[in-house]
């Protein structure tokens, strides 16, 4: 198949490198996220004018919308013009709306809980007991820790949340920003790829593949060991290089919003104490509605919301103080809420000229014929490739599990195999590409630019993408099941 947008793309990485000199300023800081993903936005509204429009017909199965493997047409070209970008803006800030407003939501929370100074006094006290243990038992437990909220929720963009209590805990510590950063979103990686029991991946994948729900868990689970022990390895050696040498630190000359705490004068007053056991109840209770309950951005917001306004009354703050607190905490996720509409509005213009099916349609055409252990790996790559065009994870299993499942019985490949494939393929790059809006959210939070962030992952991708090829590839090999 003859595929002009391959011109579009060959000719987007031969201009990136000058392209990155546009998002630095004078002094060779990184710009302003905005202006970066500006341009950004700009190289892929003029892409999708290279690339075929094309759509696979898609039909109800129990309840869900799937894709016909065998039904995918050309259409006439739909070409984007000046219009469709400004009118992105728009549509990108609608699509992203849920997650927008929890992060804002998030930030009206922990605004009271920093205000009082119940944030500060329990992360002084935690400093206090975790600088008795060497960072490798301390780093482990916490990114275990997050990691687990991730493996069974499939909610990896909670995680957002314990951003301004791990950077300035390891940053008391003796740590640079990155390290900090690194820790909750290497867990989240780590969570969102090895998904033991995601309800909107693993389950959706398998169930579209007609798979018992959730088999094939103890692969998941020697899966997620090597790669949760690669990745906190990985973050032992960037922390032995920056203590050896603190000028290797990737974040050297970020100024950043978190402040070393005073661990010397630790005193839980009352009313600290009285605020605390509220925010422990409803933080609490969010994590059991987001396990048992399926929780989804509205309830959470809503806890967030009630942990505002409860905390602020058991320590004593009056209504206008609460209110004021909460706006001030929204105030500060400002970037971090409005960065992720710019990511739904690349999708919006990928979707508006239909290319997303065409692209399937080359990848999936590359499989064709090829072996079985082949196949295998081929499909991890084409989710890998795919994560930019449609970072939802449950969105893509609808779109590519039905020819996945088919490549993959033609291939001999079983169908849990491809579900792995799909899998790792989806969770490891939602941490790489910058069409996620989640992933976009929490750099902005933990105040590390894009760039930065890029060049200290894009080493732990390449072995966890590794990794996950050979588990793809001996999973191919041992004909995992039932089917």
């Amino acid at each position: 198949m003859e595929w002009r947008g391959a011109v579009a793309v060959e000719n987007l990485i031969v201009n990136w490198r000058s392209s990155m000199k546009l998002f630095k300023n004078k002094k060779g800081d990184v710009a302003h996220p905005w202006f970066a993903l500006l341009i950004i936005l700009l190289l892929l509204a003029v892409a999708v004018n290279f690339i075929p429009s094309g759509e696979y017909t898609r039909v109800a199965v129990n309840g869900r919308m799937v894709v016909d493997p065998d039904s995918f047409r050309s259409i006439d070209k739909i070409y984007s013009g000046i219009g469709n970008f400004f009118v992105s803006f728009y549509e990108g800030f609608c699509n992203a709306a849920g997650l927008i407003a929890m992060v804002f939501f998030v930030g009206a929370g922990f605004g009271v809980v920093k205000r009082i100074g119940l944030l500060q006094t329990t992360i002084s006290a935690a400093c206090i007991k975790l600088r008795k243990l060497p960072f490798a038992a301390s780093s482990f437990i916490v990114m275990l820790l997050i990691t687990s909220q991730g493996l069974f929720t499939g909610v990896w963009e909670m995680n957002l949340v314990f951003l301004p209590v791990v950077i300035p805990l390891f940053m008391t510590m003796g740590y640079d920003l990155m390290t900090g950063a690194a820790i909750v979103i290497l867990a989240s990686c780590v969570s969102s790829g090895c998904a033991l029991a995601s309800p909107f991946t693993t389950a959706i994948a398998q169930s579209i593949s007609e798979l018992p729900i959730y088999s094939g868990l103890w692969y998941r689970f020697i899966c997620f060991c090597l790669i949760f022990v690669t990745g906190w390895l990985f973050l032992m050696l960037y922390v032995h290089k920056v203590k050896k040498n603190p000028v290797k630190s990737l974040t050297r000359g970020i100024e950043n919003q978190y402040q070393l705490l005073d661990t010397e004068n630790v005193v839980f007053t009352p009313a600290l104490i009285r605020s605390g056991v509220v925010f422990l109840l409803i933080f609490v209770y969010m994590i059991y509605g987001a396990l048992a309950k399926g929780f989804s951005f509205a309830e959470m917001s809503a806890c967030f919301v009630a942990m505002g306004i409860f905390v602020g009354l058991t320590y004593g703050s009056s209504m206008n103080e609460i209110c004021e607190m909460m706006a001030d905490g929204m105030k500060e996720m400002f970037l971090a809420g409005t960065v992720m509409f710019f990511a739904q509005s690349i999708l919006y213009l990928l979707n508006y000229t239909m290319v997303i099916d065409t692209v399937i349609h080359f990848l999936a055409g590359l499989l064709e014929g090829a072996a079985p252990m082949v196949s295998a790996v081929g499909m991890n790559l084409i989710q890998n490739i795919l994560n930019f065009f449609v970072p939802s994870g449950s969105g893509k299993a609808a779109i590519t599990m039905p020819i996945l499942v088919t490549l993959a019985d033609i291939a001999g490949v079983t169908r849990q195999t491809a579900c792995l494939a799909y899998q790792f393929g989806d969770g490891f790059s939602n941490f790489f590409w910058f069409t996620n809006g989640a992933l976009i959210a929490m750099l902005e939070i933990a105040g590390v630019p894009y760039q930065r962030w890029i060049k200290f992952f894009w080493k732990i991708f390449l072995a966890f993408l590794i990794i996950g090829m050979i588990m793809v590839a001996i999973a191919a090999q041992i004909h995992l099941g039932p089917f």
